[in-house]
């Protein structure tokens, strides 16, 4: 029956708690700032389509011979109707299609850019979380350390082997872990609350694992050039040079074609109407040469921008692996070298005071060295998160 039991309750526990990749996957399907890039794209859809539709044709109605003269009678006047159409030539349309699919792609790039922050986020938001449970759950454990160890103060005190000041202060103790508990407790709480903001679901409970991983640093470095900033700045010089060539192209990019039917009481006529542009005042060459310079400026953003998220991503590797190693010494060397000293210290227990007193500085060492092994761990986690970023996912 216990064992049904707590089954149920395991059972009950996984539907009510999410994996970290639970939580991104629903913050990126909430989310209304992805949703408006998704819908900015849709719209970049229709802009490619349109790119490719010539202008409106034109339909004039026209009147000649009209008298200003109020002494001159003419009865010689004209009707007609125009129409007239601008007929692209050479690569206008399809420069300007590709320039609006660039369009597109920048969006689609700063949709993935945001994905990507978003992502750190949650990813650090979660793991602040999980780090603040274990740690709750150590003082909590160590809670009732103090309580063991107030109960044998009190019992020495009994033989007269402990003052009432030294039992007052373990109470203090104790009322100052408790504060610490409430602490931790709201943090812990304001961190789920930022993932229901990144979410826009309540987040009631994270089922995920606080593993050091081994990371392949060459595998990130690599990853930096596929970054959505760099492929975004790469799209953005690829279009300048395309409205660098657009510009050239306007020169003598369409024919404009007149038809005109006229009639009066003689007769009925037509007029046919070419008209091509005249380049005449060069401005075409002004907005090229912009263009140009657009595209070298943006060439060196992009170099700009490879180093600095190659710079701090190898910041990041380097901080990994720094807590990383204090970690495992912590957590290796240290801590299970204290644990056997208090063990030590418990088993050789008597009523004597300086043996008490023992204990309970063993008991607080081992809590100092078992919350910096947690500090050393949620730094590890926090320059993972930002690693997530700036690596563009390279670090998992």
């Amino acid at each position: 029956m216990q064992k049904v039991v707590f089954v149920l309750i395991i059972t009950i526990n996984s539907l009510f708690s999410n994996s970290i990749n639970e939580i991104v996957n629903k913050s990126l399907e909430n989310n209304f700032d992805i949703k408006s890039l998704e819908k900015s794209i849709e719209i970049a859809n229709f802009q490619i389509k349109q790119a490719k539709n010539w202008q409106n044709p034109m339909l004039s109605f026209k009147t000649n011979n009209i008298a200003l003269n109020k002494n001159y009678l003419n009865d010689q006047k004209e009707y007609g109707v125009e129409f007239s159409q601008a007929i692209p030539i050479g690569d206008r349309l399809n420069l300007e299609e590709g320039i609006a699919k660039k369009e597109k792609t920048l969006i689609e790039f700063d949709l993935e850019d945001k994905k990507l922050e978003f992502e750190s986020k949650i990813y650090s938001y979660s793991y602040s979380i999980l780090i603040l449970e274990n740690r709750l759950k150590l003082l909590k454990e160590y809670q009732k350390n103090l309580n063991r160890v107030e109960e044998l103060y009190t019992n020495s005190y009994m033989y007269e082997n402990t003052t009432l000041n030294e039992i007052l202060n373990t109470k203090i103790s104790k009322s100052e872990l408790n504060m610490r508990l409430n602490e931790l407790q709201t943090t812990k709480d304001n961190l789920y609350l930022n993932l229901e903001l990144l979410s826009y679901e309540k987040i009631e409970k994270i089922n995920d694992n606080l593993i050091i991983k081994d990371i392949d640093k060459k595998r990130v470095i690599e990853s930096l050039n596929s970054h959505p900033k760099i492929k975004s700045l790469q799209t953005i010089s690829q279009k300048y040079k395309d409205i660098s060539k657009l510009e050239e192209a306007k020169k003598f990019s369409e024919v404009t074609l007149a038809l005109e039917y006229m009639q009066n009481k003689e007769q009925d006529y037509a007029n046919v109407t070419v008209s091509i542009p005249l380049p005449i005042y060069k401005t075409e060459n002004i907005n090229k040469l912009k263009a140009n310079l657009n595209t070298n400026e943006t060439n060196n953003k992009e170099q700009s921008q490879l180093k600095n998220l190659r710079v701090q991503s190898e910041i990041y590797l380097n901080n990994i692996e720094q807590y990383k190693a204090n970690y495992n010494i912590l957590q290796n060397e240290i801590i299970p070298i204290k644990r056997e000293l208090q063990k030590s210290l418990e088993n050789s227990l008597s009523f004597d005071k300086s043996r008490v007193e023992d204990i309970l500085k063993s008991v607080n060492e081992l809590i100092d060295y078992e919350l910096k092994a947690s500090e050393v761990l949620e730094k590890y986690f926090a320059n993972y998160s930002e690693l997530i970023y700036y690596s563009n996912r390279g670090v998992k």
